[in-house]
């Protein structure tokens, strides 16, 4: 079944991804299939504990990719909301995807979300 995930990032992840540069790094590494780097962030500005922490939650969602749960995810232009699609048994597991998210962990992902199944046609 396909589910989607609508979420609200805390006000201070949105502060830290908008920083001039930031996102670009990082749509750049996972164009490329990879995580971005620690060190490059935090030449940007982003605080060591964060950029860290930032790619450990990208690498959770690249693995998650690669076992075929997680169609799509990333935030919306604003850089205050995101979505994942996933494709997973049931709403159960497309909570955990969610859940287990170490930026969700961290209280950089607002606990309220929203779980929609989705009847992709196309």
């Amino acid at each position: 079944m396909t589910y989607v995930i609508f979420l609200s990032l805390a006000p201070s992840a949105t502060a830290q991804l908008t920083r001039p540069g930031v996102m670009d790094a990082v749509m750049k590494a996972l164009r490329d299939g990879r995580t971005p780097a620690v060190e490059p962030l935090t030449a940007l500005g982003l605080p060591g504990d964060f950029a860290r922490l930032f790619v450990e939650r990208l690498r959770y969602l690249l693995e998650l990719r690669e076992a075929g749960s997680l169609l799509a995810a990333g935030p919306f232009a604003d850089l205050k909301d995101g979505m994942y699609v996933c494709i997973v048994p049931d709403e159960r597991d497309a909570r955990r995807i969610v859940e287990e998210d170490p930026f969700y962990r961290a209280g950089h992902i607002e606990p309220v979300f929203t779980v929609r199944p989705w009847l992709a046609a196309l």
